[in-house]
């Protein structure tokens, strides 16, 4: 299993600089991850056995069995977006020399889960985490409960269905039935309208065993999702609506995204993220409605594949430690956090300018607007800022230079002047806040 060399064509940055990209560009930040999470993998297993940490056994035959199957099939086993995000944290956990912190057992989880879907034979010996008794959480397929002081369990495999053996019991799991009433699979959400279609697995579980990615910022993931038919309502749908009047925004996220991680649900809205380190993962709580639905997703494409550029290119060279303001969030944002936020809402600001052309409703056609020129103003005023910090890489200031272009003609844009004017004093109470706070925190 080796990674191969990537180049990015000056076509597809000069795409994602001005917001976009397509499939085509999803799938060059895609393969880009694929040898990513090879490297990953493969400084897991040597240092694994480096440490002799007490998974080292079970490590090296889960390696070998996924080595042994077909390309597909091991892309799909090691690019699993929480495998994907366990192999960095548990990769520098062991780095570190913090053995007892890591849980590299996974990996043989991961083997497990793969040999089930390949329908192949296999034979392993899995650790569980002793950090969360009682389970065995497959990734990808599901969480098998088993006894709560069981240490190890073992898995024979074949023809897509698996016998786990674990303290004293045979239970047996499979991919597409649920024989044992132990046995849960991760339910799947699925839309489809205008020849597209989105996949979103809600795999809980596997997330339970990324170091430190717990949550995205400070929100929590939830534990599980007790009623999963909300979620597939709100989905069909924000993709019906991307499908028809966002295209460019759907193909990409049916390209890109394969798992939802729901968040814990704030007071009001919907709470978003992505994880760097995840590729194919987007986070939210459960929204309001679909039209929020889809401008999250719109939000988060725009996130994703930042954040796997960021993995190619460098976007800011090491600097200082300065904070800048944003005018989409309440704190001070480190440089390349300030680019991550213009580029996301650029996104979020070409969502309203489509979606303001569509709305029957006056009501709604005048929040579009509002919306469209509030992040449009947010965007224009941070992009000067960014364009001169010297601290910018060619592809950072590549990045500026395209949305900029977009911006100036987005300027030519009639909008209403009451929505102006709405946008205004949303962008002016959002900045007098944070000046507030920023002056009560200066020492006397």
């Amino acid at each position: 299993m080796t990674p191969a060399g990537h180049r990015l064509p000056r076509a597809v940055l000069a795409a994602l600089a001005t917001g976009g990209g397509g499939p085509a560009a999803v799938e060059v930040l895609r393969s880009a991850q694929h040898s990513k999470n090879l490297l990953l993998i493969r400084a897991l297993v040597v240092l694994t056995h480096g440490v002799d940490h007490p998974d080292r056994a079970a490590v090296e035959a889960a390696y070998r069995l996924v080595g042994g199957l077909d390309r597909g099939q091991r892309q799909a086993a090691w690019g699993h977006p929480p495998v994907a995000a366990w192999a960095f944290g548990t990769a520098s956990l062991l780095s570190r020399g913090e053995r007892a912190a890591a849980y590299p057992g996974l990996l043989a989880a991961v083997a497990t889960a793969a040999a089930v879907r390949a329908r192949a034979d296999a034979d392993l010996d899995v650790p569980l985490d002793p950090a969360t008794p009682g389970r065995l959480d497959l990734p990808g397929l599901g969480t098998l409960r088993v006894d709560p002081t069981a240490t190890r369990a073992h898995v024979r495999c074949a023809g897509g269905r698996a016998e786990v053996r674990c303290a004293g019991e045979r239970i047996e799991i499979g991919y597409d039935h649920t024989p044992d009433h132990r046995w849960r699979p991760y339910p799947e959400l699925r839309a489809a309208h205008g020849g597209l279609t989105l996949r979103l697995l809600l795999d809980t579980g596997t997330w339970r065993h990324v170091p430190v990615a717990l949550g995205v910022g400070a929100h929590p993931i939830a534990g599980s999702v007790r009623d999963p038919g909300r979620w597939q309502h709100r989905l069909r749908g924000a993709w019906r609506l991307l499908a028809d009047e966002h295209r460019a925004v759907a193909e990409e996220v049916a390209v890109a995204l394969r798992t939802l991680v729901p968040l814990s649900p704030p007071r009001a809205g919907v709470r978003s993220g992505t994880f760097h380190h995840g590729f194919g993962a987007v986070a939210m709580s459960l929204p309001p409605d679909s039209r929020s639905a889809a401008v999250t997703l719109a939000h988060e494409i725009q996130h994703l594949k930042l954040a796997a550029l960021t993995d190619l290119f460098p976007l800011v060279e090491p600097g200082p430690d300065e904070s800048f303001y944003a005018p989409w969030r309440p704190d001070p944002r480190p440089l390349e956090g300030l680019l991550h936020g213009a580029y996301a809402h650029l996104g979020v600001a070409g969502f309203w300018r489509r979606q303001r052309l569509v709305e029957r409703d006056p009501a709604a056609r005048q929040h579009a607007e509002v919306e469209f020129v509030r992040w449009t103003r947010a965007v224009g005023e941070t992009v000067p800022v960014l364009a001169a910090q010297p601290r910018l890489t060619p592809v950072g200031r590549r990045l500026v230079d395209g949305m900029t272009q977009v911006l100036d003609r987005w300027a030519r844009d009639p909008v209403e002047p009451d929505a102006a004017a709405d946008a205004g004093r949303l962008l002016a109470t959002h900045r007098a806040q944070w000046d507030r706070e920023r002056a009560g925190a200066r020492p006397a």
